[in-house]
């Protein structure tokens, strides 16, 4: 009889070894695309996955990192994706004008923030005014930096005088101006810090500087997707929001989980949080203002031609409440 207990009880631990715990089994695996991982933009997905919280939703996220917001929005359109978690509002309304049924299902980020152009601290170039007859870097065609480095240029009377380089992430951007094949090039928060603290690069203007209403990413989805499974994205947002409020009230930890993610030093990206108006991220519906500003610059640079009805670009019903 205890030989019989004892083989029943072997039985069912190796049982429980062979399988995972129901809950990790339950969990969905979402895909979404987000900007280039240095882009502060993410900082809510690293949070959330870090702290747990799309697990608790029942959420197994898989992220993807893209060069800019148009492969973003390439990779949204292709469905190789679910979801956009930092999709940029200007390249997300140029799809839509193209005939993509793309939504805007949640703000993400505004405004513009933490994107700079730097070049080397010894550069002769001193002011944007010395940007004529150079080459300036931006991420990919139709991204965030495309858009405001152009509107930029045409602030300054510069447009037809600076030939735009496409070099995309930060990374690829800063070994661009050292290896000399742009002058100026874009970078951001917290990732170029350390290049200014040893003295390696200078900042020479800040997107802030020129923009200072506007819609920087959004959270998106196909109709498609919306139609096939509203609860994944109404999760998703819930648990985003969560990682939100950990932001805004847990500075020490989230210093250390960004940090951890882009391999700096977390000194360094304490000085960036300090620097950072953590108010920039958000969870609820996109500012009518920072969303026109966005259209408006699309349409300035021609990437659009025609006014969209920003009602009927958005599906707001999953919001987080």
């Amino acid at each position: 009889m205890r030989r019989r207990w004892m083989t029943a009880m072997l039985l069912g631990l190796a049982g429980l070894l062979a399988f995972p715990p129901l809950a990790s089994a339950q969990l969905r695996t979402v895909k979404v695309a987000c900007t280039s991982q240095q882009v502060l933009d993410n900082l809510p997905i690293f949070v959330g996955m870090h702290m747990k919280f799309f697990e608790e939703a029942g959420i197994k996220l898989e992220p993807s990192y893209f060069r800019g917001g148009g492969e973003v929005i390439r990779a949204i359109t292709a469905r190789s994706v679910d979801l956009g978690a930092t999709a940029g509002a200007g390249p997300a309304m140029i799809a839509i004008a193209k005939g993509e049924s793309m939504k805007i299902v949640s703000s993400s980020l505004a405004p513009l923030v933490g994107v700079v152009w730097l070049v080397e601290a010894d550069s002769p170039i001193k002011s944007i005014k010395d940007l004529r007859g150079k080459k300036v870097g931006f991420s990919s065609p139709g991204s965030v930096t495309h858009q405001i480095i152009q509107l930029i240029l045409k602030k300054e009377g510069l447009e037809k005088d600076v030939q735009l380089v496409r070099v995309g992430s930060p990374g690829d951007s800063w070994g661009a101006v050292k290896n000399k094949v742009v002058d100026a090039s874009w970078h951001v928060l917290p990732a170029y810090h350390p290049l200014i603290l040893k003295k390696e690069a200078r900042v020479l203007f800040r997107g802030e500087e020129y923009v200072k209403e506007y819609q920087q990413t959004v959270v998106v989805a196909m109709e498609d997707v919306i139609k096939k499974d509203p609860e994944m994205i109404r999760t998703f947002l819930k648990a985003r929001a969560k990682a939100v409020r950990f932001i805004k009230e847990n500075p020490e930890r989230t210093a250390a989980i960004w940090a951890e993610e882009l391999k700096l030093p977390v000194d360094v990206v304490k000085l960036a949080y300090k620097d950072l108006n953590v108010d920039v991220y958000e969870t609820g519906a996109p500012k009518p203002e920072n969303l026109k500003a966005a259209m408006q610059e699309a349409l300035d640079i021609g990437a659009i031609k025609e006014p969209l009805d920003l009602a009927k670009i958005q599906d707001l019903r999953f919001l987080p409440r």
